[in-house]
């Protein structure tokens, strides 16, 4: 069904080009590589000062050469961490980690040079409107130039750093164990957050300050009724719609949020945590968490003492009671990733299925 393509536009950044295209765009990528135990080096007549990222949409042309001064990230997406999964440990990580001022990233789409027919399509319906929600600039590399470039897998996560004087200072393709982020976190000069303050005095929908230092809690806020039919991905009754029509409706604050509760986070992931859902509801609810109305005792105090106002927002507590993310209005996906990462949650991943939504409606 065409609102089935929106469920793994939470999981991944670049990757939504594949899913929007489809078949045809799979038919035109390279089979995939097998990792070798050990990278072969880069070729001799490489010159990497002189690679570059095209111009494209809203983004100017990037030379490495340019970026000197910097250390450079290049995550470069291949057919396998589009569409498996491949790289999560370090995608949390980018998403969760403090970087220096002097550290700059890019998330590069590794394309068949055959896609380029479809750029114009894929800039305007896929691309463009994912730019806003990733936190690094995202980039299309028709031909796989990079990846042909740094002599790394076709088809696999590749990832590239540069050093200050522009040498490669790692290099790696696939999946990240421990030990790798870990080296990687150490030559970026990256942090873990600091902890959030103590969470304000509340008591909304069983939901209170003193329970919530005993386990991880969210609290989501809605600003106006969001009825089933518009929620993309739900089962009988959902949303559908096209993959334009459907980013058109997650584009909207309180729906986004629904569609998390009900279609990407299971029941067995939000057992593990207290929350509670203010606002209105027709059609759909959060299996074991409260639907408060907002109007009921401790809905306005609890948008008070966590500054949300009228706005839609999600505050997550963890690390024993502290406020580890305060969002408002629209929060983009990687903001969503980092939440779930905070909580310990795998969200569904494309192919599962859709949400039931807990509550089938009358």
């Amino acid at each position: 069904m065409p609102a089935r393509k929106t469920l793994r536009i939470v999981a991944l950044g670049v990757g939504v080009v594949l899913l929007g295209l489809g078949a045809a765009a799979w038919s035109l990528w390279p089979e995939v590589e097998e990792i070798p135990e050990e990278l072969e080096a880069i070729e001799a007549e490489v010159s990497i000062p002189n690679l570059e990222l095209p111009a494209q949409g809203p983004m100017e042309a990037v030379r490495l050469g340019d970026l000197q001064g910097k250390k450079v990230v290049l995550l470069i997406e291949g057919r396998e961490s589009m569409s498996g999964g491949e790289g999560k440990l370090i995608h949390r990580a980018m998403h969760r980690w403090q970087m220096p001022e002097d550290v700059v990233v890019y998330s590069v789409g590794d394309a068949p040079a055959g896609a380029v027919v479809m750029r114009s399509k894929i800039e305007r319906e896929f691309v463009g409107p994912m730019r806003a929600e990733m936190r690094w600039p995202i980039y299309i590399d028709y031909g796989g130039a990079l990846t042909t470039a740094f002599n790394l897998p076709k088809g696999h996560l590749g990832l590239v750093v540069l050093d200050e004087q522009g040498e490669v200072a790692m290099r790696h393709a696939g999946d990240l164990d421990e030990a790798a982020l870990a080296e990687l976190g150490t030559l970026l000069g990256a942090k873990e957050p600091e902890p959030g303050p103590p969470a304000p005095a509340f008591s909304v929908g069983g939901l209170d300050d003193a329970g919530c230092r005993e386990r991880d809690c969210v609290l989501v806020f809605l600003d106006r009724k969001v009825a089933r039919s518009e929620i993309p991905g739900l089962e009988d009754g959902g949303f559908e719609g096209d993959m334009q029509e459907s980013f058109e409706q997650i584009a909207k604050p309180s729906v986004r949020l629904a569609r998390l509760l009900t279609a990407d986070w299971g029941p067995d992931e939000r057992a593990k945590i207290g929350g509670v859902v203010i606002g209105e509801a027709d059609g759909w609810e959060v299996e074991g968490w409260p639907l408060v109305a907002p109007d009921a005792e401790g809905a306005a105090e609890a948008r008070a003492a966590f500054e949300v106002g009228e706005e839609a927002g999600m505050v997550v507590l963890a690390d024993g009671g502290r406020v580890s993310m305060a969002e408002r209005g629209l929060i983009p996906f990687w903001k969503m990733m980092l939440a779930a990462d905070i909580l310990g949650v795998e969200p569904k991943e494309y192919g599962e299925g859709k949400g039931k939504g807990e509550d089938e409606g009358d």
